[in-house]
């Protein structure tokens, strides 16, 4: 195959690996969403992914100039990448989970920095974990078919993971750069200290959790509730945590029943936090099921501690049938 005949057929086949990538994006973020619920997806993955498509210099570099291939363009697992970035190294297996358990690809691990840090636990290098996925069936996505075996690059790391390779990809470990022992050896130590940082990153998110864990629980026990009433799955964001350190709640399950038994009580009031929900993002917090507990039987208390505007707080009396203002 020519540099020109390996062009074309990239050019021709573009599309069908953008939608691969899109594909792969949605199954992997969609799967992370019902582990972490009803942690907001935004919050766990740090930055938004995206497929990137291979730079055709790129692809060519590769398939001619750095290895002897001999079918470049097949043996070329990363014409289409994703990266996954998470804050910890323990939140690394909630995308593993995520990327093993879709029927829709097959999937190989391709670089696990765990098991390189097991093999040689005094070195410290580029750290990361790389899978290829490649479609199973074919796969009609849009007005696009995408074949069989068609490859997605995934990689997988901490936000620190990824500053480091940031900073040494295109540098020490590229063929264009003669990197020196002391450059080396530099890269090694700011991986050691992210190894370290990581560590007490994990003990810090350790105790927090353990101090958390009874606002965690209600946020849960409400998600539950909203998921089988409202008919739909919350979206606890920063706004969750506001809300719940405001109206310090009681115990979990009284407030669970108490919540259940008002909207038994009020059978429209469901779907009408349903219809809410699609343009607020306080009616999709779990804990505005708590919110409208409150407004039933603790009006005025809920007024003094309220950490929002009154124009926020307002519609809640008015789905409960109650004057904003006699509170």
């Amino acid at each position: 195959m020519t540099e020109e005949e390996l062009l074309e057929r990239w050019t021709a086949e573009r599309p069908m690996f953008e939608a691969w990538g899109n594909h792969v994006v949605y199954q992997i973020v969609e799967r992370v969403r019902d582990q972490i619920s009803p942690m907001s997806v935004d919050l766990f993955i740090r930055i938004p992914p995206k497929p990137r498509l291979k730079e055709d210099f790129s692809l060519l570099e590769k398939a001619f100039y750095r290895k002897e291939y001999d079918d470049p363009y097949a043996r070329i697992t990363d014409k289409v990448g994703v990266r996954f970035v998470v804050l910890l190294t323990s939140d690394l297996k909630t995308i593993e989970s995520a990327i093993a358990s879709s029927p829709a690809w097959t999937a190989s691990k391709d670089r696990d920095f765990e098991q390189e840090q097991l093999e040689n636990p005094v070195q410290f290098d580029y750290a990361a974990i790389h899978y290829v996925v490649r479609c199973k069936d074919e796969l009609p996505i849009g007005e696009t078919m995408v074949q069989i075996g068609t490859p997605c690059e995934v990689q997988v790391k901490t936000i620190l993971q990824h500053a480091y390779s940031e900073l040494t990809h295109d540098t020490i470990y590229k063929p264009r750069i003669d990197a020196t022992a002391a450059m080396r050896r530099s890269a090694a130590k700011s991986m050691a200290l992210i190894e370290a940082t990581n560590d007490y990153f994990e003990d810090v998110t350790r105790r927090v959790e353990e101090v958390t864990a009874p606002e965690r629980a209600l946020t849960e026990a409400l998600a539950s509730v909203y998921r089988e009433r409202v008919g739909a799955n919350s979206q606890a964001s920063r706004l969750e945590g506001l809300l719940l350190d405001a109206l310090e709640s009681p115990d979990v399950e009284s407030i669970r029943t108490e919540v259940e038994s008002m909207l038994d009580n009020n059978s429209y009031l469901a779907s009408q936090i349903g219809r809410r929900a699609r343009s607020k993002l306080l009616f999709r917090q779990p804990s505005i099921l708590l919110v409208y507990g409150l407004a039933n039987k603790h009006g005025t208390e809920l007024k003094q501690r309220w950490p929002l505007t009154e124009d926020e707080l307002r519609p809640v009396f008015t789905d409960l049938g109650l004057s904003f203002e006699n509170f």
